[in-house]
């Protein structure tokens, strides 16, 4: 027992020091991420165990893992201040292109009354349902194929809407959607995200300079403006490079506290519970404040929508916009 509960320690050790060192280098390393709560999990299962069962080995080495698991927790990008007042509610949600049944997710939006809706993984039926419900006089191009499959919906009008294009050599697969909203605390900036997900080296490349991209969209925005940024990034927050995202641009992290709830879950094991990754995310300039952070009901999706009410500034006039 002693000798077994070592070796998984050192297993659990080796793969998360693994993930922590080379995750910016590596792709199968920086994979490890997804599941980085239940690393986390499994170090703090082992340590008690050995603290019972297991030997002098097993305790370094299980203290040893969860002490390398908490360090992306502790690095974790800064959060939006909290602030009360008058919202502006944003919804978020990847609809899983194999969904058939629009009609939970706009019952979701009529019950939630969101201000300003964002999709990903959009199909025809979908934007035609939520067309139809009257809830939103203003849309994003209707072309999907043009977007990526995602789609914006808000009560307040669009005055611009512009796929990102790519940097110098580095072309990428899918674009970051830039748009102007004019809302009744003044136009926002809002960038509707969906980056490949990185199930080959090939596409994390692509992802990564997505990324890249997008920071350098967001950094050239005029001084103090409302930036908004939400969608499925298909990066976990525990990965270096959603770190580097945050540290490149500045914005704050909406999140409901430092366990993060999972958002993109395995349909087969949903009847135990959610067993995936944190992956959808909704960030925000400093100037933006945050008043509530919550998860949509089901919709049929393999993912959970997000709903966060932010407090703009008072004033938000921003030359340029």
């Amino acid at each position: 027992m002693r000798v077994l509960l070592a070796l998984c320690a050192l297993g659990v050790l080796t793969l998360a020091a693994t993930a922590l060192a080379a995750g910016g280098q590596f792709w199968l390393a920086d994979l490890i991420t997804f599941f980085w709560p239940i690393v986390t999990l499994a170090a703090l299962a082992m340590l008690i165990l050995s603290v019972f069962f297991g030997g002098m080995i097993a305790r370094i080495a299980s203290l040893a893992a969860l002490g390398v698991c908490a360090v992306p927790f502790m690095l974790m990008p800064p959060a939006p201040d909290v602030a009360p007042g008058e919202k502006i509610r944003v919804l978020t949600a990847n609809l899983f292109i194999e969904n058939p049944d629009p009609r939970p997710f706009v019952a979701l939006l009529t019950r939630s009354q969101p201000d300003i809706v964002i999709t990903q993984e959009t199909r025809p039926d979908f934007a035609d349902a939520v067309r139809g419900s009257g809830l939103y006089p203003f849309e994003s191009e209707r072309d999907l194929s043009q977007t990526d499959d995602k789609k914006v919906f808000s009560r307040y009008p669009i005055r611009e809407a512009r796929q990102l294009d790519d940097l110098p050599g580095r072309p990428v697969y899918r674009h970051a959607m830039r748009l102007v909203i004019d809302t009744p605390a003044g136009p926002i900036v809002v960038y509707a995200v969906h980056p490949d997900t990185p199930r080959s080296l090939e596409q994390w490349h692509d992802r990564n300079a997505y990324l890249d991209r997008l920071a350098t969209a967001i950094r050239s925005e005029a001084p103090q403006t409302p930036v908004v940024v939400a969608g499925d990034f298909n990066l976990p927050a525990h990965s270096v490079f959603f770190r580097d995202f945050f540290a490149a641009t500045g914005l704050r992290f909406t999140r409901p506290g430092m366990w993060l709830p999972v958002t993109r879950f395995s349909m087969k094991l949903s009847r135990f519970g959610y067993f995936g990754s944190t992956i959808d995310h909704l960030a925000v300039s400093p100037v933006i404040r945050v008043t509530n952070w919550t998860l949509g009901s089901d919709i049929g999706s393999n993912h959970q929508p997000i709903i966060v009410d932010l407090a703009l500034p008072a004033s938000n006039a921003v030359a340029g916009l």
